[in-house]
C-alpha cells in the first residue's frame, strides 16, 4: 500500500521575486480567491436553504418527488425528532451545519493519505459545483446535499496548502491566513444578498448562481495550479518516518486546544442562533427612522469582520516592527480574550432597557465589533498555529482537525440557546463571557507551560572542530 507524505514548507520561507505578489508567493493570492469563491458559493446557498425546505421543498406535493428522502429523514428524526415541517427543515439545517464543519478532517486523511492535497482539492470543488447546480432540482436534494458535505471537507485541504508556502518560522504565515480568512469574509458580505435575492425571485436561480461561484472557483484554481507547491512523490507506507517524541506531544497539544477554542469560540458561534432569537425580542429594530431586521445583523456582522480583519492584519505588522512578536497561541488567547468582553455589551444594554424591543442597536454595534476584533485574532492565527506546530506527516489532517472547534461550539451553542427563556438576560450574556474568559485565561497557561514545545523547531548547529 502507497500514501503520499505531505511536501515539506520552503526551508527558508522566500520564493523568488518573480513567484511573490505583495510580498508574498502568487500561490497564496490563488488559494484566496479560490476560498473567496468556495465562500461565496457555499454562503450563498446557506441563505436561501432553510426558507427553500420550509416554503416550498418540504411542502406536500415537493417532498414526494426527493431521491432518497426517506433516509434523511429517518436519520433526522433519530437525532432531532423534529415535530412540523419548520422544524424538520431546521433540523436538516443544523446538520448540514455541523457535517460541514466535520467532514474537513476526513478531507484531510484523504489528501495526507490518499490523493494528495491538490488533487483532494479539486475533487471538492467538483462535487461542490454538482452539488450547487443538483440544489436547483427538487429530485436531487437528498443527493446535493450528500456532495455539499463531502466537497466541503476535501476543499478544506486549501487551509494546509496555505501553511505549506512558508518555513515553519515565518511570521507571514499568520499574516497568509488573515488573508485567506479576509477573502471569506468579503464573500460573506456580497454572497448572502445576492443569492437570496434570486432566491425570491425563483429558488433555482439563487442555487445556480452559487453554483455558477464555485465553477468560478475552480477555474481559478486550475488557472494558478502551476504555481502551487509541487505534491510530494509517493512512498511506500514502511518507509514512513515514525512520529518523534516532541511530534506526538504536539499532536496530543492541539487536540486538547480544539476543546478549549470550541468554548472560546461561543460568544462568535452565538450570533447564528440564540443571538437571533434574542434580537428579535429585545433589540429596537430600527437604525436612523428606518426599520432593520434582525437578519440583517449577519451581513452587518459580515461588514464589520472584514474591516476588523484588515485592522487585525495591519496592527500584528505594525507590531512585529517595534517589537519581539508574539507568539501565536499568545495571540490567539489576547483575541479570545477580547471576544470575551463582547457579550458584556448585550449585558450592559439589557440591564439598562430590560423591556422587550428596548435594547438599542447600538450595544449591538459594540458587541459586534468586539467580537469581530477578537476572532479575527483567534481563527485565522489559530489555523496558522495548527499549520505550523502540527507534524509535517499530518499537517492537512490536524489543520483540518481545527475545524472541528467550531463544530463542538455549534453543539454547545444549541444548548445555550434553549437556556434564553429560563434566564435573564443579563445572566444568559454574563455567562458567555465567564466560559469565553476562563478558555482565555487556559490558552495563557498553556502558551506559557508549553512555550518551548509550541515555539519553532531550531535547526541543529554545526559541531565545532
Amino acid at each position: 500500500m502507497t500514501e503520499i507524505i505531505p511536501n515539506a514548507p520552503p526551508s527558508d520561507g522566500h520564493f523568488p521575486t518573480s513567484s511573490q505578489m505583495f510580498g508574498h508567493p502568487k500561490a497564496l493570492w490563488v488559494i484566496v480567491l479560490t476560498e473567496a469563491w468556495v465562500a461565496f458559493s457555499l454562503y450563498g446557498m446557506q441563505s436561501l436553504l432553510v426558507l427553500y425546505m420550509k416554503d416550498s421543498l418540504l411542502q406536500p406535493g415537493h417532498v414526494e418527488n426527493i431521491w432518497g428522502f426517506g433516509t434523511l429523514h429517518s436519520a433526522i428524526a433519530w437525532l432531532y425528532s423534529p415535530v412540523g415541517i419548520p422544524a424538520l427543515a431546521g433540523a436538516i439545517m443544523g446538520l448540514f451545519l455541523a457535517l460541514i464543519y466535520a467532514t474537513p478532517l476526513l478531507g484531510g486523511f484523504i489528501a495526507d493519505r490518499m490523493l494528495g492535497r491538490t488533487r483532494t482539492i479539486l475533487l471538492g470543488a467538483v462535487l461542490m459545483t454538482a452539488g450547487h447546480v443538483m440544489m436547483a432540482f427538487e429530485s436531487s436534494f437528498v443527493l446535493a446535499f450528500v456532495c455539499l458535505v463531502f466537497g466541503t471537507g476535501c476543499a478544506g485541504s486549501l487551509r494546509a496548502q496555505v501553511g505549506a508556502l512558508y518555513a515553519l518560522n515565518d511570521r507571514k504565515r499568520s499574516d497568509a491566513y488573515q488573508f485567506y480568512t479576509l477573502g471569506v469574509q468579503v464573500a460573506v458580505i456580497v454572497s448572502p444578498a445576492l443569492c437570496a435575492s434570486l432566491g425570491q425571485i425563483a429558488w433555482h436561480w439563487g442555487f445556480l448562481t452559487a453554483g455558477i461561484g464555485m465553477a468560478l472557483g475552480l477555474a481559478c484554481y486550475l488557472a494558478g495550479q502551476h504555481l502551487l507547491p509541487e505534491e510530494p512523490p509517493r512512498v511506500e507506507r514502511s518507509k514512513r518516518l515514525p512520529l518523534t517524541t516532541r511530534e506526538r506531544k504536539a499532536v496530543i497539544l492541539l487536540l486538547c486546544l480544539i476543546v478549549v477554542l470550541a468554548v472560546g469560540a461561543l460568544p462568535n458561534e452565538e450570533i447564528f442562533d440564540g443571538y437571533l432569537l434574542w434580537g428579535q425580542q429585545h433589540y429596537r429594530l430600527s437604525m436612523f427612522g428606518y426599520p432593520f431586521p434582525v437578519g440583517d445583523l449577519l451581513s452587518f456582522d459580515g461588514l464589520i469582520s472584514s474591516v476588523t480583519a484588515i485592522g487585525v492584519l495591519t496592527f500584528w505588522q505594525f507590531y512585529a516592527k517595534k517589537r519581539a512578536d508574539l507568539s501565536e497561541i499568545t495571540k490567539v488567547a489576547i483575541g479570545i480574550g477580547i471576544s470575551a468582553f463582547a457579550p458584556l455589551c448585550l449585558a450592559a444594554g439589557s440591564w439598562i432597557s430590560p423591556g422587550a424591543h428596548q435594547v438599542s442597536l447600538l450595544w449591538g454595534v459594540a458587541f459586534h465589533t468586539v467580537n469581530d476584533i477578537g476572532f479575527a485574532m483567534s481563527y485565522s492565527i489559530g489555523m496558522a498555529l495548527f499549520s505550523r506546530a502540527a507534524p509535517v506527516s499530518l499537517n492537512t489532517i490536524m489543520v483540518a482537525c481545527f475545524s472541528l472547534h467550531l463544530f463542538l461550539s455549534n453543539l454547545m451553542v444549541g444548548k445555550l440557546a434553549t437556556l434564553i427563556s429560563h434566564m435573564s438576560s443579563v445572566s444568559f450574556w454574563v455567562m458567555h463571557s465567564v466560559v469565553a474568559g476562563c478558555a482565555a485565561i487556559v490558552l495563557g497557561i498553556f502558551a506559557w507551560k508549553f512555550r518551548d514545545l509550541l515555539a519553532p523547531e531550531k535547526a541543529p548547529q554545526p559541531q565545532e572542530a
